[in-house]
C-alpha cells in the first residue's frame, strides 16, 4: 500500500469520527442526526473497502491514479459538506445582523443618560 492509500484511509476514518460526534451532539435534530450517521456509514465504508481490497489485492484494470485523486475529492464533498447543509437554518426567516451592527452595539455596554433632555451619557 502507498503512502496516498494511507491517507486516503485516515481521512476516511476521520470523517467518519467526524460525521459520528455531529451526529452525536445533534441527537435531538433527527433529520441531522440521520444525514450524519449516513455520511459516517459511507466514509467507514469506503475505508474498510480500500483495506480489504489491498488486504486481498484486488486490482481495478482501468483505475489511474488521477481517477483515485478526483474521486477522493468528491468523497470528501459527499460525506463532509454536503451533510452540512441539512439541517441548516433559513436566512430569510429572522433578521440577520450584520457584522458593523454588532460592532457598532457592544452587547455588555449599559448607558446612562445623565439628563433627560440631554443627548450626554455616561458609561
Amino acid at each position: 500500500m502507498t503512502p496516498i492509500w494511507y491517507a486516503i484511509v485516515a481521512l476516511g476514518i476521520i470523517a467518519a469520527i467526524i460525521n459520528f460526534s455531529i451526529a452525536a451532539v445533534r441527537r435531538k435534530q433527527a433529520m441531522v442526526a440521520l444525514v450524519r450517521i449516513l455520511a459516517g456509514v459511507v466514509s467507514l465504508a469506503v475505508s474498510v473497502g480500500i483495506v480489504l481490497g489491498k488486504a486481498f489485492r484486488l486490482q481495478h484494470p482501468t483505475l489511474q491514479w488521477q481517477e483515485v485523486v478526483i474521486g477522493f475529492g468528491v468523497f470528501i464533498f459527499a460525506v463532509l459538506l454536503l451533510p452540512s447543509y441539512v439541517g441548516r437554518e433559513d436566512s430569510s426567516a429572522g433578521k440577520k445582523v450584520t457584522l458593523q451592527q454588532r460592532a457598532a452595539r457592544p452587547a455588555n455596554a449599559t448607558i446612562r443618560l445623565r439628563d433627560a433632555n440631554s443627548d450626554e451619557w455616561v458609561n
